[in-house]
């Protein structure tokens, strides 16, 4: 599903992209380069997706430290240094460019950790475990997550 709205999404973004431009403006330099833009970072939006996918099945386990590093390093130690290499060496299309490549390299580290199997062993909370409970405890435990259970229904 989220590789239909992808490459659907990148499809309307570069072949519509003067006409949605011009919902927000009509001027023709910034067109140009809004259609610059469009054109390299829509046919990214698979990669994006990817990465999305990744972070949000890492956190979901509870992994979060993992893909925060992964998102910090591709902005700021690929995006951001790219983007003012290759703004040097083409223009404003250098920046342009920047984004697409951190998304790459980001959704293939992202691809890399989660083959890896690791997030499997994250734990949040793990109460069990760490402090031996009573049977008045448990029971506590028990009637407070029905009552937060029914509070939570509507």
């Amino acid at each position: 599903m989220s590789v239909v709205i992808s490459l659907t999404l990148s499809f309307i973004v570069i072949v519509f992209s003067k006409p949605l431009l011009g919902l927000f403006t009509h001027d023709v330099g910034v067109i140009a380069i809004g259609q610059h833009y469009l054109f390299i970072v829509g046919g990214f939006y698979l990669a994006f997706m990817l990465m999305f996918i990744f972070h949000g099945a890492l956190r979901g386990a509870g992994d979060t430290i993992i893909p925060m590093f992964i998102t910090l390093f591709s902005l700021w130690i690929i995006r951001i240094p790219v983007s003012s290499f290759l703004s040097g060496k083409i223009g404003t299309d250098g920046i342009w460019w920047g984004i697409p490549i951190a998304w790459v390299i980001g959704a293939v580290f992202s691809g890399i950790y989660f083959s890896t199997g690791r997030w499997k062993k994250k734990v949040v909370i793990n109460k069990w475990k760490t402090k031996s409970l009573g049977t008045e405890e448990i029971i506590e435990e028990i009637e407070y997550t029905e009552l937060e259970r029914k509070e939570c229904r509507p």
